[in-house]
């Protein structure tokens, strides 16, 4: 077989191509967005200019440039239609984007922009260094192509494993956000809507594995983003009239500001419970929006469902892969954009519902179904029954009789749900967008199951006959994960949009550096891939695990290097030493609680939120594979 570099009709994009796209990608994505605070003096269409480009306006810039880069990289993209990026972008928004990252948005403002530009950027970046080179090689998984440049097994297993992991991750999140769709919808528990879910996705998968049937390319993710758009346009409808809510964000924006300062003049919020949707970096530092926005781009780059089922030699040809990612961007980039106008059309909706004043006495049911779903606490109660969420109300510090915004504390997720029911949208104009979740839940379950369970017969595939049909290692893999999966939705606390954020920052710290190394580095061997995984997989699942599951231990360990200040440090080692100083099994239970809050609140390297670690574990991951790549070269021994 040829060098990859030989097939006819691949794209052949020139290193000065790539190196000044790479650049134009670095500005839009990461140069634009931490100035804000500089550029928010200066207003476009009503909006502040720092928030407008990095809610709209790099998205719109990263298609263009994807594009301009696909005309000059040359290829024969004859034959690629547009279905086939359609499908593509419907296995990749899935429903934990649509719905984690507008309720994320919703909550912090600004600061949660970093996610939907982070998932746009990393399909650009996809197409960019990835799609190119990717293709050229006879292999349809990350697994495959390790095996294919690096030889032997460990990389590949390696691989494998980190998928795995990292699947459960971003799996669970999008059951998680699909659960709260289904809920509104059907009116079940939580558990009950995780578990439906996961069986509709185990069904899909399992019967396209053995029927293989043909699917309807792109058909579903179009009713996907139909959904999205009908229900954000009601909602817009509803807020100020009827408007285009892409066009009117910044108008939208002064809104919000103005509906604030009634709320606060009639003494019906606080300060402190205003979201001030276009100032950034109140709630994240720059370091913690760089972090997440580029977990979230580099773990798209690495996502194996999207590269093996999307930009494989076997399902594409080798001219038409980058147009086929920016295809798909395009498509990515209409749901990104429409997620801010979204998150503040919903508050602008519920807020209004404030503004008119509701008594305590007679707290609407809409607000009893949201509090006792969970999708958000009513004076810190969770109940279905609205006498208690009055009762609970009227003992609540500083009431005057009426519902005041602080007294309303929302999830992420339960906002996106939850906030237009009662603000009082009619029920069938929300449908639309809770069915596009629920689909796209599905989609995304599907391609996440399948393209694992791929993974894991490719290589026995490679090596002996043929196999068609559901091949029982690879079933019971995808069933393992989707169970799991199943129990971290039910028990983890994160909001889906973090959780797929954490899932892409496991694979950027794992699988991003051999990945982009192994295709455009020579020297890059086997020795700095495992180097690279288990350097960038280590001190992710270190940091992931220390901060989620073991806070207490790792604040003992690593205490020195957090950013909590002096007096919450010096707490937590009074707090470590009354548990240890506790004799009976009531006390240090008690001392125990006291010890892991605190805990939680001092957990950290620098302050880092869980998914911004990808600053440390991608560099360290770059380090180890050139390293390792060039100490275990052979030594050239001269000629006699």
């Amino acid at each position: 077989m040829g060098r990859p570099g030989d097939i006819t009709g691949a794209s052949r994009p020139s290193r000065r191509l790539m190196f000044a796209a790479l650049v134009i990608w670095l500005i839009l994505t990461i140069a634009l967005p931490l100035s804000a605070l500089t550029l928010n003096f200066f207003h476009l269409g009503g909006a502040p200019l720092g928030f407008w480009i990095t809610a709209q306006g790099a998205i719109v810039g990263l298609v263009v440039l994807t594009f301009a880069y696909a005309s000059r990289a040359g290829g024969d993209a004859s034959e690629e239609r547009v279905w086939p990026g359609l499908a593509f972008a419907g296995e990749a928004a899935g429903a934990a984007v649509i719905l984690g990252f507008t309720g994320y948005i919703a909550i912090l403002g600004y600061d949660a922009l970093a996610l939907p530009l982070g998932f746009v950027a990393g399909l650009a970046l996809l197409a960019i260094l990835i799609a190119p080179r990717f293709v050229l090689y006879p292999a349809r998984s990350i697994s495959g192509f390790f095996a294919i440049r690096y030889g032997g097994s460990l990389a590949r297993r390696l691989a494998m494993l980190i998928t795995a992991v990292a699947t459960v991750l971003l799996l669970a999140a999008n059951l998680k956000a699909g659960a709260y769709a289904l809920q509104s919808l059907a009116r079940i528990e939580f558990p009950e809507a995780v578990m439906a879910i996961a069986l509709s996705v185990a069904a899909i998968w399992l019967v396209g594995s053995v029927l293989a049937i043909k699917k309807a390319e792109g058909v579903g993710f179009v009713v996907v983003l139909s959904g999205l758009l009908i229900t954000l346009v009601a909602i817009a409808a509803k807020a100020r009239g009827w408007t285009i809510p892409h066009l009117t964000l910044g108008a939208a924006l002064e809104n919000h500001l103005s509906l604030n300062m009634t709320l606060v003049v009639n003494r019906l919020a606080d300060v402190g419970s205003l979201t001030a949707m276009s100032s950034p970096f109140l709630q994240l530092s720059m370091r913690n929006f760089a972090g997440l926005l580029l977990a979230v781009a580099f773990g798209v780059v690495a996502t194996p469902q999207l590269l093996g089922r999307h930009v494989s030699q076997a399902v594409v040809a080798p001219g038409a892969a980058i147009r086929r990612t920016a295809v798909a961007l395009v498509a990515v980039a209409a749901v990104a954009a429409s997620l801010p106008p979204l998150a503040v059309y919903s508050r602008i909706d519920f807020e209004k519902a404030i503004a008119k004043g509701i008594e305590n006495a007679a707290i609407p049911q809409a607000f009893a179904d949201a509090s006792g779903f969970g999708w958000a606490k009513v004076c810190e109660q969770n109940s279905k029954n609205v006498a208690d969420l009055s009762a609970a109300c009227a003992k609540a510090p500083e009431q005057r009789g009426f519902l005041r915004l602080q007294d309303l504390d929302f999830t992420a997720d339960g906002f996106v749900v939850a906030a237009p029911v009662i603000a009082g949208l009619e029920r069938i104009l929300q449908y639309p967008l809770l069915f596009g979740v629920l689909l796209a839940a599905l989609l995304a379950g599907n391609a996440m199951v399948s393209g694992l369970s791929g993974v894991d017969t490719e290589i026995r595939m490679s090596m002996g006959p043929k196999r068609t049909g559901l091949d029982f290692r690879s079933a019971s893999l995808g069933a393992g994960v989707l169970i799991f999966a199943v129990v971290l939705a039910n028990i983890e606390t994160i909001d889906s949009g973090l959780l797929l954020a954490e899932g892409f920052a496991l694979l950027a710290a794992g699988l991003f550096a051999p990945l982009v190394l192994g295709l455009h580095w020579r020297p890059m061997n086997s020795t700095g891939a495992v180097a690279a995984m288990l350097a960038g997989t280590f001190i992710a699942a270190v940091y992931l695990l220390g901060v989620h599951v073991w806070p207490v231990e790792f604040a003992r360990i690593s205490g020195s290097l957090s950013n909590a200040g002096a007096e919450a440090l010096q707490q937590f080692s009074d707090l470590d030493a009354a548990f240890s100083a506790a004799s009976d099994p009531q006390a240090q239970a008690a001392a125990w609680a006291d010890l892991r809050e605190q805990a939680v609140m001092v957990a950290n390297w620098g302050g880092l939120k869980p998914a911004a670690i990808v600053l440390v574990a991608v560099p360290a991951g770059l380090l180890a594979a050139i390293f390792g790549s060039l100490l275990s070269r052979p030594r050239q021994t001269p000629s006699s």
